[in-house]
């Protein structure tokens, strides 16, 4: 039944996978995010240069570099296209070093915000990563959770690790761009790829502008392949005008101060869309399980399992 699915994308020109009408997705988390999450209706979403991966949101730009230089024979050509792509991106402010995206008020309104899932439900990996075995990992309805969220705007879909796939990705949007310039008329990108292509800069800005947008979106959705066993399922949010003016808050972790900000579920008539919540396999406590039922059903959501991991931990 799986190998009949058809992969659903964010769009036409970005192939970043999307998932399925029933999929779940699993978020793992302290006991007060929990709390947080099903009490108030409320995801934490992390500002994007804060994430586990230093190289978020930049590391495509190598991907982009690894394109050009193994696909536009002409290098001196290669270097300026990667210059005009690189600089639209700034425009952009999508992809932007952490220094200063803090503290520059017009890029933080620009600033991204994530929160993660996972497609993997009982992960010793993400276990490990976010609770120490101790904390929760709730499941959801994949659906239900992204109309909960369309209030606001955002882009969601699967986390690509591949780097091969990562390559087709961006090739596939340059020849696109390619063939969108040549059809408006900007007839010499069509000796791009050849060794003695002669592009203009006007024709180079063209591509550059297109390429610039693709390349801003794939950045929310390529990471590493060190980070593949996490499967992440991302939404990625930007920052409204009410949210403290357009300025994050700030928790501390490990003595770090984090900004974020709050994304909260739309629809209170409609419960919210949780589907399990599965206990840490330290938090062994007998009572454990039964204080999260307990505190499930004092929110009228007794109906949903409550298991404790059975990964076979011995300390």
């Amino acid at each position: 039944m799986e190998a009949n699915r058809t992969t659903k994308y964010l769009d036409d020109w970005v192939r970043v996978p999307l998932c399925d009408k029933g999929d779940k997705l699993y978020h793992y988390t302290a006991a007060e995010g929990v709390q947080g999450i099903i009490e108030n209706r409320q995801f934490i979403a992390t500002k994007s240069d804060f994430l586990n991966d230093k190289l978020e949101f930049l590391y495509s730009l190598e991907i982009l570099e690894k394109v050009i230089d193994t696909y536009i024979v002409n290098k001196e050509l290669g270097k300026r296209l990667y210059k005009t792509i690189k600089a639209e991106m700034d425009e952009l402010a999508i992809i932007t070093p952490s220094c200063q995206t803090v503290c520059v008020p017009d890029h933080e309104n620009k600033s991204f915000y994530v929160i993660s899932f996972s497609k993997l439900d009982n992960s010793a990996l993400l276990w490990a990563e976010f609770t120490d075995f101790r904390g929760y990992c709730l499941g959801f309805d994949y659906e239900k959770l992204v109309q909960g969220f369309t209030g606001r705007s955002f882009l969601h879909g699967t986390v690509i690790y591949n780097e091969e796939v990562q390559i087709s990705c961006l090739l596939d949007a340059l020849i696109a761009c390619v063939h969108r310039g040549v059809n408006d008329g900007f007839v010499d990108l069509d000796t791009i790829f050849e060794e003695n292509a002669e592009i203009g800069d006007e024709a180079l800005m063209e591509i550059g502008g297109d390429m610039a947008m693709v390349c801003s979106v794939y950045a929310m959705f390529f990471k590493s392949e060190f980070f593949k066993g996490e499967e992440e399922y991302r939404f990625v949010f930007s920052p409204l005008r009410t949210d403290r003016g357009g300025q994050p808050r700030f928790r501390i972790l490990n003595q770090i101060f984090l900004p974020y900000i709050m994304v909260e579920l739309d629809g209170f008539a409609s419960p919210i869309p949780l589907t399990s919540v599965t206990v840490g396999a330290k938090n062994n406590s007998d009572i454990a399980v039964r204080g999260m039922r307990s505190f499930l059903m004092g929110q009228g959501l007794d109906n949903i399992p409550v298991t404790l991991s059975d990964i076979p931990l011995r300390y």
